[in-house]
């Protein structure tokens, strides 16, 4: 069609497209910072509401005063990730990028997943301190987010997604699906184990447990900019570590607003009724 109303109507957002990952991309700037920054856990960030990199001045969403990782992570602290960014140095990042996935397709039931585009080639500092936060030219598939949350989750390798109508058991029963095999290592296994730590620290600490019930869940919010004028995209995504329900989740609401607000609300009602049947 012509008419610009449908432009886009028809696109498979979750497997075509790509989109600014905002702070959700933090997880493999921690991943990364946990593997080659050796005294990660003694240091701390102190955040003042921006700092300035190069030419380009990086903004917080708040003012963080002095943290510790953990505590920078759960603040989502661009202050802190511009600077760890810049002293993993783009190579650094650009590897454990790849590692994560991001920048690779996935085959879904035949279906090709759209690549993720990074620019880690001579970038300046201030470039390089906004590509740590998920901002600048990054760019993730969502369908490889939600792979990179399975891995984090499953000790470095998730599930391969494939497309499902129902499931049921021999009885009639909704069940869980087969697995589909499983992808290459996306994470070792130790740093997912830390990673996923922080991330249920976020929902104890930022998003608030009450919104999850009968959930150990591990997440990350992003409220990704998109440009001035824009309402930012809300991206919310991570896993339950729940037995009967062991699922890798992402939500992306574009140009939604706030990631924990809008998309955090909106994986709380879905995973509600996943894990409380309501």
């Amino acid at each position: 069609t012509t008419n610009d109303r449908y432009k886009g109507a028809y696109l498979n957002r979750f497997l075509s497209s790509t989109f600014t990952p905002g702070s959700v991309y933090k997880t493999v700037t921690l991943a990364a910072a946990l593997e080659d920054i050796p005294d990660l856990a003694d240091r701390t960030w102190t955040c003042s509401g921006s700092v300035q990199m190069g030419d380009e001045t990086i903004i917080c969403s708040g003012t963080h005063g002095e943290q510790d990782i953990a505590s920078a992570f759960a603040n989502s602290c661009n202050v802190a990730f511009a600077q760890i960014a810049q002293e993993l140095g783009p190579g650094t990042l650009e590897k454990y990028t790849e590692q994560a996935g991001l920048t690779g397709s996935y085959s879904i039931s035949g279906l090709p997943t759209a690549k993720g585009s990074f620019d880690f080639d001579n970038i300046t500092d201030g470039q390089l301190g906004w590509a740590g936060v998920g901002q600048g030219q990054d760019q993730v598939n969502p369908c490889a987010m939600m792979c990179y949350m399975g891995a984090i989750a499953n000790g470095g390798k998730a599930a391969k997604p494939y497309l499902i109508e129902k499931t049921v058991s021999p009885l009639g029963l909704p069940s869980l699906p087969r697995l589909n095999g499983k992808t290459s290592q996306l994470i070792a296994s130790d740093t997912a184990e830390i990673l996923a730590e922080m991330m249920a620290q976020n929902v104890q600490k930022t998003y608030g447990t009450g919104r999850f019930p009968n959930m150990d869940i591990c997440a990350k919010s992003g409220t990704a900019e998109v440009g001035e004028g824009k309402t930012p995209h809300a991206w919310f995504t991570g896993f339950l570590r729940n037995e009967d329900a062991p699922y890798a989740f992402v939500v992306l609401v574009e140009n939604g607003g706030g990631g924990s607000s809008v998309a955090g609300t909106v994986a709380g009602k879905v995973l509600d009724v996943i894990v409380n049947g309501y």
